[in-house]
């Protein structure tokens, strides 16, 4: 009888927890838990409550072990505080890695940055290989940021990170972008970097016409031509456009913005919005997800912001819940990224330059005056994902490359 192999997941975030790449890996280790004994060392959720008992707790969820190290989880609009949330987990990982038996694989994601160098020495340890799942790009993305300032820890930051890079077994990124980025920053054979598209569930996530939406319903907006931005409210997205923008068409009564989600920037985005005494925007919580098709499905047109230079860097993962609701986006994103490559491929979107109030104002004004284009874009955008992005084929892309491994 041939021993099931045992995974080790590393990463901050996962189920309950309602962040994006927790979401992602939660159903990632649900399809994989039929093939393998998988265990998740994760964070206590950010968004979600649970009992802290113990320094870590184990749980399980559909066939998955969950060993939750009880991190601190304090307010991430402080930089100090989201330092000490993610040191926290760091050493407590590490540490609690130690304890766990017969891993023959050790899969690091990048919450918090480097956490790949815990499975790197790990894996030495147990000489086990490790895979580099990279969601995004450090220290990129806090140089753009402008959360790094000081050289000698980017020097330092770029050196670790690119030495993981090299050391892993494999590194698996969601898009073309970060795929050539990676190539490009260090020397590794080909083959190293490969890609598995992050992913949207296409029966829990599905367009809902407007007369049925309880969402719409509930905020009251059904007469309106509705501006969506919904997702992580974080640093990297460049999210005090949309507020200038909102302003800017006030005068318009027929459209209105909604901001849904939680994040470092929140606070600073609802004190602007306030300043300007705005009516026609509202910010609204993480809906849950068994609400998710009914948020997704009540925009006209959502809103993709990134910072100007996050090619490659950073690929948000929202994009796949949209096209799924069957609603078409404008993406304010760098030429050649991710995003860009998917609305050239299938016309389920408008790209406009980051970082450009004016260029967001004006595709904004574009889709309330053809709304007729919109909803053949949204159903590109569907199609697309019942043929590329869907969990079942993404997953299934994911279980094949580890097969190479493990």
């Amino acid at each position: 009888m041939v021993a099931i192999k045992r995974l080790v997941f590393l990463n901050r975030s996962f189920f309950p927890d309602i962040e994006a790449t927790g979401q992602l890996l939660t159903e990632l280790c649900q399809e994989l838990a039929s093939d393998f004994d998988v265990h998740v060392v994760c964070g206590h959720p950010l968004y979600r409550q649970t009992k802290r008992r113990w320094p870590i707790t184990k749980t399980t969820y559909d066939n998955v072990t969950i060993w939750r190290i009880n991190n601190t989880t304090l307010p991430k609009k402080y930089f100090w505080a989201r330092f000490i949330n993610l040191l926290s987990y760091f050493v407590g990982c590490f540490f609690w890695i130690f304890f766990l038996k017969d891993i023959d694989c050790i899969i690091a994601e990048t919450d918090p940055p480097l956490l790949a160098s815990v499975a790197y020495i790990h894996s030495r340890l147990r000489h086990c290989p490790f895979i580099y799942y990279s969601q995004d790009i450090w220290p990129e993305v806090g140089l753009i940021n402008k959360g790094l300032t000081n050289p000698l820890i980017t020097r330092l930051l770029k050196a670790i990170n690119n030495f993981l890079y090299k050391k892993a077994a494999l590194i698996i990124v969601p898009g073309r972008d970060m795929k050539i980025k990676i190539e490009k920053k260090i020397t590794i054979h080909q083959g190293s970097v490969k890609i598995v598209e992050n992913w949207i569930d296409p029966q829990l996530i599905y367009p809902i016409k407007r007369e049925n939406n309880i969402f719409l319903k509930r905020i009251l907006l059904r007469n309106k031509f509705i501006v969506v931005y919904s997702g992580n409210i974080g640093l990297s997205q460049d999210l005090e456009n949309v507020i200038l923008v909102a302003n800017d068409l006030k005068t318009f009564e027929d459209i209105f913005f909604l901001v849904i989600g939680e994040g470092a920037s929140k606070e600073k985005l609802i004190k602007l919005a306030s300043y300007f005494k705005l009516k026609n925007l509202k910010f609204l919580p993480y809906q849950a997800k068994k609400y998710l098709a009914f948020s997704l499905s009540a925009a006209d047109i959502h809103l993709i912001t990134l910072k100007k230079g996050m090619k490659g860097v950073i690929i948000p993962s929202k994009v796949y819940g949209i096209m799924a609701a069957g609603r078409p986006f404008i993406a304010a994103v760098d030429k050649g990224s991710e995003i860009d490559l998917i609305v050239k491929e299938f016309q389920c979107g408008l790209v406009i330059e980051p970082s450009n109030k004016e260029e967001l104002k004006k595709a904004v004004r574009w889709a309330f005056d053809h709304r007729s284009q919109l909803e053949k874009m949204g159903q590109r955008g569907r199609e697309a994902i019942e043929k590329h992005f869907s969990k079942k084929i993404c997953t299934q892309k994911f279980k094949r490359i580890l097969e190479e491994v493990v």
